[in-house]
């Protein structure tokens, strides 16, 4: 266990049987979540047979947080509601069945003579661009927040999706602009290219990540669906809500926990899926995944190489703040 990370905290290891390698396609018809072991409370580690290591859950209650800790996160929950303002919800994600994805930082781009870019929706950010442009403070205190959250969970564990990322050569999702890898220009967070969010119901099919790095991490709270405050009511929380790995036989709650569940997961090598929460009429499940995209690192990879340098590549630009930027009308 302390080869992945170390911590005073007790931890319950749990060792899985052989997987059944259900196929997605046969997984909702055969999957009975009563008849899988439910991980809901504490702090758990959960190993396949082999001894990989498939997921680090725990349960962070508010009641087992400082008023510091927990105002950050209803800081960072208003900030996501608010960055909706700027994008539209993907609709291209493969897995995605039901409610709402978002993302925020950067991705391999579509539109032809683009390198990579932020995503963002061009009408909505003009329509709001002082805003936008203010929110650099913003994005930077989300890294820090997501980083130590991260660091709380396990150095060790958190070394590894750090050196990772560092392998990569590519922006942080808190980044705007994109001025090359010099670490004295990236953002604060040093993780992730990208963080998506969701919300509204979220459910998605049984899939593997097409992910760059082995593991995905994982942040889910309930928040109030009008302010995005965080839900401190728990006479208002919203039910359901299970993140389920099929073939290694057991599921997260997602909703049972009043506060904060922090999961870290090897999202590329397991199949797993989100059954959604039943939100109420003021309450929302949010849930948030701190990525490296396969695709933005094979493109990070050609511009090393000086792909877009010379010929057909180098009529190819870079979606970032200052480019965004330069087509507003002021």
């Amino acid at each position: 266990m302390n080869r992945f990370f170390s911590s005073s905290r007790p931890t319950a290891q749990i060792s899985m049987p052989v997987s059944a390698n259900i196929t997605p396609s046969e997984i909702r018809r055969v999957v009975d979540v009563n008849q899988i072991k439910r991980i809901h409370f504490g702090r758990v580690a959960i190993f396949s047979s082999t001894g990989l290591l498939i997921a680090l859950v725990e349960f962070r209650p508010f009641t087992t947080m400082s008023e510091v800790e927990v105002n950050q996160w209803d800081e960072l929950s208003q900030f996501l509601f608010r960055e909706k303002r700027f994008t539209d919800p993907i609709a291209t994600n493969g897995a995605l069945l039901e409610g709402f994805m978002f993302a925020i930082g950067w991705r391999k781009c579509t539109t032809k003579n683009e390198q990579f870019g932020l995503y963002g929706s061009a009408g909505k950010i003009e329509n709001a661009k002082d805003e936008w442009r203010d929110r650099g403070a913003n994005l930077s205190s989300v890294g820090r927040i997501l980083g130590q959250s991260l660091r709380y969970v396990g150095d060790n564990l958190f070394q590894k999706i750090q050196n990772c990322y560092n392998s990569l050569g590519v922006p942080s999702f808190d980044q705007v602009n994109y001025e090359g890898n010099n670490p004295a220009n990236q953002g604060a967070c040093e993780f992730a290219s990208a963080l998506t969010f969701t919300m509204n119901g979220f459910k998605n099919a049984p899939h593997v990540d097409k992910d760059a790095s082995l593991y995905a991490s994982g942040w889910w709270f309930q928040a109030d669906k009008r302010t995005g405050q965080i839900q401190r009511d728990a006479s208002k929380r919203c039910t359901g809500g299970k993140l389920i790995f099929p073939n290694e036989h057991f599921w997260i709650d997602l909703s049972d926990c009043h506060g904060l569940i922090q999961v870290v997961w090897a999202s590329s090598t397991f199949v797993h899926y989100t059954d959604p929460a039943q939100d109420n009429k003021s309450t929302t499940l949010v849930g948030m995944s701190a990525q490296c995209s396969r695709r933005l690192a094979k493109t990070m990879c050609r511009k090393s190489h000086g792909y877009y340098e010379i010929g057909e590549g180098a009529a190819y630009q870079i979606r970032d703040g200052n480019t965004i930027s330069f087509h507003f009308k002021e």
